[in-house]
């Protein structure tokens, strides 16, 4: 049988891979996720010169997107609902740790129940789902396997982008960053820092994996992991709830808030699971054109220096504008297709 049950393997496929194999692409993983979610709009634009910085970001944001996506593919082969749920959760993270949808630094914009309810839209039903966690397994998956499944799951209309439209996503983006760096050496050296840390841990992924591809299910940490991951993010909440800012903890009424909403997405992504694929179908083997990377790294460091000429306060129109429409939407829709569609027999 070309597919086993949960996608194990296809016929021709190697053996799993090994822990250290694993940790290769755990911290691939960690770098993306902190590259597109922190350094694109300069929230930590030296988040890769600073090593301690490094460390922190990489373990925290890696730590997070290791824990749900460990839990979102151990049942199967989760649909985007699921993923954009996990990915909420992961985001939640912004009430406990940073404080910020509690007392955003920017104010607040509309707030209930001591939570700022636009800051939870923009940063916990988009950026944080997409920037921290489905866009990175995405390209992670692209790099590090031969066998698609999170770029399946998203719509046609990004997935099936025009190169014409791709460009203008990039360069928009591009200058977008510059924009909100404000300098023209901080988006310098912003842009190459964060290709830079790709770049080499894809190196040494490549130059680990001899060529070797995986399901992506095969490079997540197994049951074992998963709870070590666990404990490791456990560590990291008892060290930083105290620690970080606790002047902006609310009274108890915006705690009870928290946990309805974590209770709530909690249930919403069991819910999701249950309608994961079994099977992954095989497919033929892609790969990444180093050609199209490379232009398009050139491209990102020209285009950001020539943003950051501009007034940093345009940067924040489009980001705000997308985040919210795009957060609203996939709140509807993921909710409608779990409420929906029955769970998947196995």
């Amino acid at each position: 049988m070309a597919v086993r049950l949960f996608g194990m393997h296809c016929a021709g496929m190697d053996n799993t891979p090994r822990l250290r194999t694993k940790l290769i692409f755990w911290l691939l993983l960690g770098v993306l996720s902190v590259a597109i979610a922190e350094v694109s709009v300069a929230s930590a634009p030296f988040a890769f010169v600073n090593p301690i910085e490094t460390a922190f970001l990489v373990t925290f944001y890696g730590s997070h997107l290791l824990l749900f996506a460990w839990l979102t593919f151990r049942s199967g082969w989760p649909t985007l609902p699921a993923l954009w749920f996990s990915g909420v959760l992961f985001g939640l993270y912004e009430f406990y740790i940073t404080k910020v949808l509690w007392s955003p630094p920017w104010g607040d914009v509309i707030s209930m129940g001591h939570v700022d309810v636009v800051s939870l839209i923009v940063l916990a039903f988009f950026w944080h789902p997409f920037m921290a966690f489905i866009f990175p397994l995405t390209i992670g998956e692209a790099i590090g396997t031969n066998r698609r499944w999170v770029s399946g799951q998203l719509p046609r209309k990004l997935m099936g982008l025009s190169h014409r439209r791709t460009v203008f996503l990039v360069v928009g983006a591009a200058v977008t960053h510059g924009l909100l760096t404000g300098s023209p050496t901080v988006a310098l050296v912003s842009t190459l820092s964060a290709i830079a840390a790709v770049a080499t841990v894809g190196w040494w992924w490549r130059r680990h994996s001899r060529q070797q591809r995986w399901h992506l299910r095969e490079l997540l940490p197994n049951n074992r992991q998963g709870r070590w991951i666990a404990v490791l993010l456990v560590a990291q909440y008892l060290v930083f709830i105290p620690a970080w800012t606790p002047e902006k903890m609310p009274p108890l009424a915006g705690h009870v808030v928290v946990w309805l909403m974590y209770a709530g997405f909690g249930l919403l992504l069991n819910s999701a699971l249950r309608q994961s694929a079994a099977e992954l179908p095989c497919q033929q083997p892609t790969d990444l054109d180093r050609d199209v990377l490379r232009r398009g790294a050139a491209a990102l460091v020209a285009l950001s220096v020539l943003g950051s000429f501009g007034p940093p306060e345009v940067g924040f129109i489009p980001v705000w504008g997308v985040a919210i429409v795009a957060g609203l939407r996939m709140l509807v829709g993921s909710v409608r297709q779990v409420l929906q569609q029955p769970a998947v027999s196995r």
